[in-house]
């Protein structure tokens, strides 16, 4: 028995120990200079199963840290490009083992090492995906938005990257923010080949960073990690060209490009300077919306980014310049700034087209439209980031921020809608718009966060507090057809030539109404978090938060109606129809508790609140009107993260968010301001409440370079704020005056707003073609409720009665990217990517669908020949399919360039080339809607002919050597080659 006992016990305590785990950790040097070696790969096995390898890479100033091994003996290999390999054993029989300072020697063994390096193209650690740059081949002169196209999972369309289905909102280089919002400035102000590594992440609030416990404000960001040799040195890249359009018609015969971008690091103090001036509408930028004249502030809940936009469709003449600074301050490095201003200056032109077609369940009518606009804008941006760690357990982060925006556009639209009463038209009538304005105002804020530590490991305090104010003016010369349809076809002008209906005489179906409109508005908001955690087990904490928010905005809108189109108000009065003023007082407040567990591998966090939003506005007409309104919610937020091993990351988001009326959307009045568009506001909506899921799974696996991620989300919005329209309303009388619009519109609430959508994402690389390969696929549905129809009451101006109609949509997308890894002198990159449409409306007896089909062919292509020629080309085919409503547009779009490497080590090159070369560009879009289908088209850029010189600036070192292989990390390396494409004048537009 005492046998069986003591054998019983020497079996469970081996167990045990057996069972037991730790980590390992290391830090990399060069055994000659001393400087960290980052990007090193260490291999580690089980000296009885040497099969088993487990890989992970060194990373800032050299640190490596294991994944989690059982205790035992163990065989350790560190290799790295340009190093001999360094091959030990170590016993891990702790917690935790330090194996100190391992040191690399300089040696050629580069086969064994390039077989090891090229596998590492990714790998992760909790929520962070870590893309090795050096696995990613680019040119020499590309930015980091050439090197993030390479990359599996990450896309960039027009300036906007996306990744796992979520738009990163900052971009970080080394930890520090740059560029503050601006994520196309961003990564279009870096060359590629100063990276080492780049991180897309889950960016905490700065508040939620500090206790831990995430509050949901958190959003998608991208840290840039540099290569140790490019953080002492001046480097960037500056370009000149000039060309000559020789198309008849063109607006400027003369193109020009000139700009660059120039980076001084210093350790910790960097500052990059970049400016751009161009007329071939190069706009590597956005800009801050605060005027709204994009047509939306990127929703009423805010957060990070909510004004930022992309350049509007048409053709600019752009001026841009902008700086960035960052710098470490004190004996502590206990205070760090960062601060960047950006000016731009463009002058868009554009001439647009809209053919819309209204089918079942709305009359069958047409519109066509064809219009110009002139637009020229100012902006002023300066935003910063001020921290100081008063102490261990204390921390202050300051945030101020100023922008203003100027915007003055002009512009003209004319056309017709048209459907003949016999086949169950409408009838004819004339579209007539003018429209000159000038915009400007300014908006000022900043932002507090103070965090503390009180002791007890997982206690602390964070109080959190924000101001903004802003102040804008709005006056505009303006006007618009009065008329509505009329039954009768129109006459045809004398003499007129062209496509119907542009040869119809409008005379007898254009009255126009002249306004002069003048409309200043100030608002300011407040805004106060508190939160506190206190630890409850070793692995878990609890919180209690309150949060306050307080908006107030106020508007005093004056119309005149005018006799002509010399807009002068001389001694008239505001028409009491299309004038009004009004205030308005927004407070909510939310507090709630939350939980945190975080062990190991594993991470849950809950957040419940209780929600109290209360408004308070008056609008002043005729008469007053006072709006108040309670609303009462409960809203949640929960995460959780499982680490299921170093390859495999599964991470889940469940939220819940409102989103209340506005005064303007509550007021019991009508909108005559388009008379052929008449809308009135609901005093009875009520706040939208929308449930959002979120999944993502990624697996990296290491050795074999292959990356494969999976995203689901889903929305759902229950009172959703849906449009309630009528079409051809007939005759309005509104306070004595009377109307025939087309349209009258109103809002009311409707559940039932749906939108799913799963993407796959998996990349690998092919061996015999040494190149990466990288496939997506993903669908997305969406359903959109609205009301059509109904009678007016002439009382209160609200819709009653109407058909629910749900517009569903449902679309399929592919994108396959063969990004070439050859060598430095032959490169490309060839990919397509389609899109399959199908649209259909509830109301729609026949239950057709409106199929369409659009996709893109894309190759760019770069060879380098002796003596230093090039050859750089791209193509871009592009078609759109329209199965429903029988349609076909493409183009095919080509730019090549000739140039000449110049100057030692070939920094300069001069190049020759012509942008579009079948001059087929073109900028179409279709969109579809509750009972209708539209294509548009905007103004592009044509072929012109260019000569460019470019000129890459570096310098490093201590000793200012120009030449790159003279520093660590950029030897003899193998180069990173990249997509082949245009420079940046021939880029697709």
């Amino acid at each position: 028995m005492k046998r069986l006992l003591m054998t019983t016990l020497l079996t469970v305590v081996s167990a045990a120990v057996f069972a037991q785990k730790g980590t390992v950790t290391a830090t990399i040097v060069d055994a000659d200079t001393g400087n960290s070696v980052v990007g090193a790969v260490l291999s580690v096995s089980p000296t009885k199963s040497p099969d088993k390898k487990q890989g992970f890479a060194s990373g800032y100033k050299g640190a490596a840290s294991s994944p989690a091994l059982a205790y035992g003996e163990y065989a350790l290999s560190v290799s790295f490009i340009g190093y001999n390999n360094l091959d030990t054993t170590f016993r891990l029989s702790t917690p935790r083992l330090n194996l100190g300072t391992l040191r690399l020697k300089p040696g050629v063994q580069i086969e064994t090492v390039v077989k090891e390096a090229k596998a590492l193209r990714t790998s992760q650690k909790g929520d962070t995906v870590s893309y090795n740059a050096g696995a990613f081949k680019v040119t020499n002169d590309a930015d980091v938005e050439g090197l993030l196209k390479k990359m599996p999972g990450i896309t960039v369309t027009d300036g906007v990257v996306e990744t796992q289905g979520e738009e990163i909102k900052k971009i970080f280089v080394d930890g520090k923010e740059f560029f503050g919002e601006d994520v196309t400035t961003a990564i279009k102000s870096l060359p590629a080949e100063a990276v080492d590594r780049v991180e897309v992440f889950n960016k905490l609030s700065d508040a939620a960073e500090f206790s831990g416990m995430d509050d949901g404000e958190g959003y998608k960001a991208i840290n840039i990690v540099t290569k140790p040799g490019m953080r002492q040195g001046q480097f960037g890249k500056l370009y000149a060209g000039f060309g000559y359009d020789a198309e008849q018609g063109s607006d400027e015969r003369f193109k020009y490009l000139a700009g660059g971008n120039a980076n001084i690091f210093s350790g910790d103090s960097r500052l990059s300077l970049l400016g751009l001036f161009n007329n071939v509408n190069q706009q590597n930028f956005s800009f801050e919306d605060i005027l709204g004249v994009t047509g939306g502030n990127g929703g009423r809940r805010g957060g990070v980014g909510q004004y930022m936009t992309r350049p509007q469709s048409g053709v600019a003449r752009v001026n841009a310049i902008g700086v960035n600074y960052s710098d470490t301050w004190g004996k502590r490095d206990q205070v760090t700034f960062q601060g960047s201003y950006f000016f731009n200056n463009t002058n868009t032109v554009n001439h647009s087209t809209t053919d819309k077609w209204y089918e079942a369940p709305m009359i069958p009518d047409t519109l066509m439209t064809r219009g110009y606009s002139d637009t020229r804008g100012f902006n002023h941006r300066f935003n910063a980031r001020l921290e100081w760690k008063i102490s261990e357990n204390q921390n202050l982060m300051l945030r101020p921020r100023f922008s203003y925006q100027s915007n003055d556009p002009w512009s003209q639209t004319t056309g017709w809608q048209f459907g003949a009463p016999s086949a169950g038209g409408s009838g004819y009538s004339y579209t007539d718009n003018f429209s000159d304005a000038l915009r400007h105002g300014y908006n000022v804020g900043t932002s507090a966060v103070y965090r503390a530590k009180l002791g007890k490991a997982g206690r602390t305090i964070t109080l959190d507090g924000s101001f903004s104010y802003s102040d804008n003016q709005n006056n505009s010369n303006s006007w618009s057809n009065e008329m509505g349809s009329q039954p009768d076809r129109p006459e045809v002008m004398e003499g007129a030539e062209g496509e119907i209906p542009f040869i119809w005489d409008p005379a007898a179906y254009l009255t126009r109404r002249y306004l002069r409109t003048l409309a200043p508005s100030t608002s300011y908001s407040v805004r106060g978090n508190f939160t506190y955690t206190e630890p409850v087990a070793k692995y878990a904490q609890v919180s209690l938060q309150y949060r306050m928010t307080y908006s107030s905005q106020e508007r005093d809108t004056r119309s005149y109606i005018t006799a002509d189109d010399t807009f002068s108000i001389a001694g008239l009065k505001p028409d009491p129809l299309l004038s009004n003023s009004y205030r308005s007082g927004y407070l909510t407040q939310s507090v709630g508790p939350g939980f945190r567990y975080a062990k190991e591998r594993s991470r849950f966090i809950a957040n419940v609140y209780y929600q109290r939003s209360t408004l308070d506005g008056e609008i002043t007409r005729n008469g007053s009107e006072k709006i108040s309104h309670s609303y009462d919610n409960v809203t949640y937020f929960m995460m959780g993260e499982l680490n299921i091993n170093r390859e495999n990351m599964l991470r889940l988001f469940i939220s819940s968010y409102t989103d209340s009326p506005t005064v303007t959307e509550l007021q019991s009045v009508y909108d005559v301001s388009d008379a052929q568009n008449i809308s009135h506001g609901n005093k009875y909506l009520k706040p939208s409440y929308t449930h959002r899921v979120n999944f993502h799974y990624v697996n990296s696996n290491v050795e074999k370079g292959r990356t494969f991620m999976w995203m689901f989300s889903m929305n759902t919005t229950q009172n959703y704020t849906a449009t309630q329209l009528i079409q051809n309303p007939g005759t309005l009388q509104i306070e004595n005056n009377t109307y025939n619009p087309l349209y009258y519109s109103s809002t009311t609430n409707l559940d039932g707003y749906w939108q799913l959508r799963t993407h796959m994402n998996y990349g690998f690389p092919i061996g015999f073609l040494k190149s990466n390969f990288n496939v997506e696929a993903g669908v997305i549905y969406t359903k959109t409720p609205s009301m059509l129809g109904g009678e007016i009451d002439p009382e209160t101006g609200l819709i009653s009665g109407g058909e629910r109609n749900d517009a569903r949509n449902m679309g399929y997308d592919f994108r396959a990217v063969l990004g070439s890894n050859i060598s430095e002198n032959v490169d490309f990159t060839l990919s397509w990517n389609g899109t399959y449409n199908e649209a259909t409306n509830s109301m729609d007896a026949s239950r057709a669908k409106n199929r369409y089909f659009n996709h893109t062919a894309q190759g760019n292509l770069k060879l380098i020949f002796p003596l230093g020629f090039t050859l750089t080309a791209s193509a871009s085919y592009t078609q759109y399919i329209g199965f429903t409503n029988d349609y076909r547009e493409s183009y095919l779009l080509c730019n090549a360039w000739l140039g000449k490497k110049v100057f030692r080590n070939q920094r300069g090159e001069i190049m020759v080339g012509v942008n579009d070369l079948l001059n087929q560009n073109k900028s179409f879009v279709r969109t579809t809607g509750s009972g209708w289908t539209q294509n548009a088209t905007n103004s592009v850029i044509g072929r012109y002919y260019m000569v460019q010189f470019t000129y890459n600036l570096r310098r490093f070192g201590k000793k200012g050597s120009h030449d790159i292989r003279d520093y660590e990390g950029m030897g003899d390396a193998p180069q990173r080659r990249g997509p082949g494409g245009p420079p940046p004048m021939g880029r697709f537009h």
